[in-house]
């Protein structure tokens, strides 16, 4: 008996899918892998997965009055602005107390500027608010001063309050409360700072003349005016920076090979420039005539020459000496009190000092010459030399 026509269908398809599963299952043993797979296949795939990733849907506008975050949890993660203020003030306490002061009047006039709030979280300081901050100084409307003494800063100053503020957001980033650095590369122009320093200058013997004459007019028994007396004269004399005077002890003033010198070394507690720094100024002559030595000997041994003005940083001996030149109508641009420096320089340099002898006394480094990298390099000088260069160097004082 023939199949019929229904028996032979059923028969050619029960085939068909024996042959569509021994193909499916040749085809699966035989499938390469995936680092061997065509560069096309592998895009399509990645493309595939891409579309089953959603859309993240990050937060706009202005800040919502209840926080995103749990502050129970994240608290110490996302920390307030006024919080991190803080322990940056603590992990930096160790600066001079002026410092401190114009870094924290810096990070108050960056509020201020920006539109921001000591109680609003870490992350609302935006690179955005930062540059509203630099406008806002630029235009003069970001000031932490009262009205009364409101004085038009110069570039210069403007340009050292976004370092500070740039200092302070740095740490946030390495504190991992911001993933970036919002103040990187937001300055003021060049060309304006520039335009705006002033070189300083010498004193003329004339206005040496009345300084001198203001500073011994103090009187001794008031503490704080005799520090900056001794302070001024020291600058004046020994041509060192202010806090390289500011930071001696009474062991920094010794003798050496029977010259009484100064000191600047790497003492406890001291911050020194460079290694070109770390010298010995034989005491000027006309110095202990007006009883410097003898104001010396009678500090207390074992501590600084200067306790009341060392731990507030040398800002305070210039402010104080720049108003000084004003009642003495000596005061112009070009003077301050590292002009001291400048004068020194000056006179050692018109009585034709030798350049090395003279960047000795200084504290500078010798040049980037051959005759001062290599044949110099090892030349040092006795505190008998050293008093001869200096010693040279005449002031007009009342004591001759």
């Amino acid at each position: 008996m023939s199949p019929s026509l229904d028996q032979i269908a059923q028969a050619v398809v029960e085939r068909i899918q024996e042959n569509l599963e021994i193909i499916m299952a040749q085809s699966q043993r035989k499938s390469y892998p995936l680092h061997r797979r065509s560069p096309r296949v592998y895009t399509k795939r990645l493309k595939q997965s891409s579309r089953t990733v959603p859309d993240v849907v990050l937060p706009t506008g202005p800040m919502p009055e209840e926080p995103w975050y749990d502050p129970a949890e994240d608290d110490k993660v996302v920390p307030l602005i006024g919080e991190a203020i803080k322990e940056y003030e603590l992990e930096h306490a160790y600066r001079a107390k002026m410092s401190r002061y114009q870094s924290e009047r810096s990070v108050a006039s960056f509020l201020i500027g920006a539109g921001l709030h000591e109680h609003e979280p870490i992350w609302t300081i935006t690179r955005d608010a930062c540059k509203r901050w630099r406008d806002a100084l630029m235009t003069g409307k970001a000031t932490t001063a009262p009205a009364r003494n409101k004085r038009v800063a110069s570039a210069v100053t403007l340009d050292k309050r976004l370092r500070m503020v740039s200092q302070f957001t740095k740490w946030c980033l390495d504190k991992d409360y911001l993933r970036e650095n919002p103040m990187a590369g937001i300055t003021f122009p060049k060309r304006a700072v520039s335009q705006s320093k002033t070189r300083k200058a010498a004193f003329v013997d004339e206005e040496l003349t009345k300084i001198i004459q203001a500073l011994l007019a103090l009187p001794s028994h008031d503490l704080p005016r005799t520090e900056f007396k001794w302070i001024a004269l020291s600058l004046m004399f020994s041509g060192a920076r202010c806090m390289e005077v500011l930071q001696l002890r009474h062991a920094d003033v010794r003798s050496v090979d029977g010259v009484m010198c100064f000191d600047f070394n790497r003492g406890e507690g001291n911050s020194i420039k460079n290694d070109p720094s770390l010298r010995l100024v034989p005491v000027h002559s006309q110095l202990a005539a007006l009883g410097f030595l003898d104001w010396v000997a009678t500090q207390p041994k074992g501590g600084r020459l200067f306790p009341l003005i060392h731990p507030k940083g040398s800002p305070l001996p210039s402010l104080w000496f720049s108003r000084m030149l004003r009642v003495l109508s000596v005061k112009r641009p070009e003077v301050s009190l590292h002009s001291l420096r400048h004068t020194l320089a000056t006179k050692l340099e018109k009585l034709r000092t030798h350049p090395s002898l003279m960047r000795r006394l200084l504290g500078h480094t010798l040049g980037n010459d051959v005759e001062s990298r290599v044949y110099l390099a090892s030349v040092t000088y006795s505190p008998k030399e050293l008093q001869e260069a200096l010693e040279a160097v005449r002031y007009p004082t009342m004591m001759q």
